[in-house]
């Protein structure tokens, strides 16, 4: 197995399974109210990311919050922290204390609030890191996976807005596909592209694949609508023949018995 098949590999494992591992709850009595990412990624395939955080207080009778934690997770097979310089501010850009943590994948951060979180109370966080080496460039292709440093608790309800991003391209590079699939936009402003996203949870990484060449028509996300328009068309032709099928044989059944009175 190759390098790359392996990192994709690891890549689609983690995706899968990052809703549960950054969602785990912790002794903390806090939870997401929403979650906005600024990312810059540059010729040198480095991400610059930028990302204001609500945070809610727990319910009625919970204990005050203290310290709220993040995680993210490494993509890379090899392992190793996949963010560094990370500073956590208030509302007020004042930087808190923070302990940063790394077990096999996972890299913990956990920043110290200036003043406890009450019950019903919200907090404005921004968490700033940079991830190095995000960009893996072959050819005219580029394929960016920036980690994102999610709270380690879930959203208070799951909507459109939770979580909402933009991305700005490597300079010269146009977009061809990445994850979450389907953004909600894809701008162009001089020779930047900025990708934006809305989603209902915050997710694991953002991946786009990007191109200073022409891009492909048939990309991977066209291909898998293509199919699953076609599994669609095939399997309506198919109930559609099963239900002709039955009324001609219930016709022909009713014909017969006619005939024979």
């Amino acid at each position: 197995m190759t390098r790359r098949s392996r990192r994709a590999g690891a890549v689609a494992t983690l995706v899968l399974t990052s809703s549960v591992a950054l969602a785990a709850p912790t002794a903390a009595a806090a939870g997401l109210e929403q979650a906005d990412a600024d990312v810059n990624v540059d010729e040198q395939g480095t991400a610059q990311v930028e990302i204001d955080y609500v945070v809610s207080g727990g319910a009625a009778g919970d204990e005050p919050a203290e310290t709220v934690s993040f995680s993210a997770l490494a993509f890379d097979e090899d392992g190793g922290v996949p963010i560094e310089d990370v500073v956590v501010t208030n509302g007020d850009g004042q930087e808190l204390g923070t302990s940063v943590e790394t077990v096999k994948l996972k890299t913990t951060v956990t920043a110290t609030l200036d003043e406890p979180l009450p019950p019903g109370g919200e907090a404005n966080l921004t968490v700033s890191y940079t991830a190095p080496d995000v960009g893996a460039v072959d050819g005219a292709r580029m394929t960016a996976e920036v980690p994102v440093l999610a709270l380690d608790l879930p959203a208070a309800t799951t909507s459109p807005g939770i979580f909402t991003a933009s991305v700005q391209l490597a300079p010269g590079y146009d977009y061809v596909e990445g994850f979450p699939a389907n953004p909600e936009s894809v701008a162009t402003s001089g020779d930047r592209v900025q990708v934006s996203y809305d989603t209902p949870a915050v997710p694991a990484l953002l991946r786009s694949v990007s191109t200073t060449g022409d891009a492909p028509f048939f990309t991977l996300e066209r291909s898998v609508n293509l199919a699953l328009g076609l599994t669609l068309v095939a399997g309506t032709a198919a109930l559609y023949v099963s239900f002709t099928r039955g009324r001609r044989r219930a016709a022909e059944v009713a014909a017969t018995a006619e005939r024979r009175h």
